[in-house]
């Protein structure tokens, strides 16, 4: 049996006392910060390997990773060569084990994701916001939700899980919102329940104020940069638009309503996200933790960070 580094084995270890990776479906991050150059989330049989090495990984390499995926519980494995650490596309490089699936499902707290293995950074649900999507689950009872760069739906579902009354699904890209759709389908929502926005989200802020429209509840996770859909949108950046983005937010809620607030980039210094919400909120508003990633994601240490804004 190809024996694993010790980092890895100690970071199994830790998973073991933290899940079940006996169950099928587990959805969990097996590496985090145990090896720079290597993270590893599982999503059910599948194993999503991230390698940040400089240096390609060659066929040793691919022997300890199919043994770690079989210690973490699952089959096959994908990975992602991306020695920039994912600041750029054009330089990931991809790899799988022989039959990984190209489309698979699993599970978190009894909601089903379809997972890709294309040629994206993620397969399809970012885990570092498994508690995220937890909180807002618990409080969006009767609730009217925006979900904003809404990616393949994940926190509008767990919103739709717990009792919202009305969730938007916002992303500027359709295949996205294609995706949403079939997560959707997946936990037996109906096109009934939600509407699909396919639009730039600050010009779909903009048309909301404009007619009046609230919500209890507003989810904002963007990325770090993308390419606008819409007349005069220009593209995103989120140090430059995120504060414009908080600040408009905020007018749509009702009195008692909230807004999610988060980023996984990395290169945020010390602070910075902070400051760019609490420049959002200048004209009115407060800022609350929020629970932020869990411990197999790196808890205080990760690199997720996340608020809650409420008005007044």
């Amino acid at each position: 049996m190809t024996a694993l580094p010790a980092p890895w084995r100690q970071a199994l270890d830790r998973r073991g006392r933290l899940f079940d990776l006996s169950e099928s479906d587990l959805c969990a991050r097996m590496l985090h910060d145990e090896d720079p150059s290597l993270r590893c989330d599982r999503y059910g049989p599948v194993c999503w390997f991230s390698w940040y090495g400089g240096a390609s990984p060659g066929p040793e390499d691919f022997e300890r990773l199919a043994a770690f995926t079989a210690a973490a519980g699952a089959v096959h494995w994908h990975l992602r060569h991306m020695p920039d650490r994912g600041r750029d596309p054009g330089l990931r490089r991809t790899r799988s084990s022989p039959g990984a699936p190209e489309t698979w499902t699993a599970a978190e707290g009894g909601l089903r994701f379809e997972l890709r293995g294309g040629g994206g950074q993620s397969a399809g649900l970012y885990l570092d916001q498994r508690r995220n999507r937890g909180w807002v689950r618990d409080r969006a009872r009767g609730g009217r939700v925006l979900n904003l760069f809404a990616y393949t739906g994940g926190f509008g579902i767990a919103a739709l899980a717990g009792g919202a009354a009305e969730v938007v699904q916002n992303d500027v890209s359709r295949a996205n919102l294609d995706w949403a759709r079939a997560n959707a389908a997946l936990n037996g929502v109906g096109p009934a329940a939600v509407e699909y926005a396919a639009v730039d989200a600050r010009l779909l802020v903009e048309g909301c104020r404009r007619r009046g429209r609230r919500f209890d509840a507003v989810i904002c996770d963007p990325p770090a940069f993308a390419r606008s859909r819409g007349r005069d949108a220009g593209h995103w950046s989120i140090e430059r638009d995120l504060p414009a983005v908080v600040r408009e937010c905020v007018g749509l809620l009702s009195p008692e309503g909230w807004m999610l607030v988060s980023s996984g980039c990395e290169s945020w210094k010390e602070g910075a996200f902070e400051g760019a919400v609490r420049r959002g909120l200048a004209a009115g508003g407060r800022m609350e933790p929020a629970p932020g990633p869990g411990e197999d994601c790196g808890g205080a240490r990760g690199s997720l960070r996340s608020v809650v804004v409420r008005p007044g």
